[in-house]
């Protein structure tokens, strides 16, 4: 099977996978836009871990002042 990436419109063969026999056709990332995925990712989870401790300060302000 051939590997394609579907980043974006990315379009870019970047490799085939078992069974090298079927000529269809398979989707992934490329190692560039896995690369981009993996900091897109990363950054979209520190930015929920922020709001996440933001909250629970709030939480703590909260049951200290009662």
């Amino acid at each position: 099977m051939t590997q394609v990436c579907y980043y974006k419109g990315c379009g870019v063969v970047y490799g085939e996978k078992e069974p090298l026999s079927d000529k269809d056709t398979t989707h992934g990332l490329c190692p560039k836009h896995l690369k981009i995925s993996l900091k897109e990712i990363k950054a979209e989870m520190e930015k929920y871990s922020m709001v996440n401790r933001e909250n629970q300060s709030q939480n703590t302000v909260l049951l200290l002042e009662k």
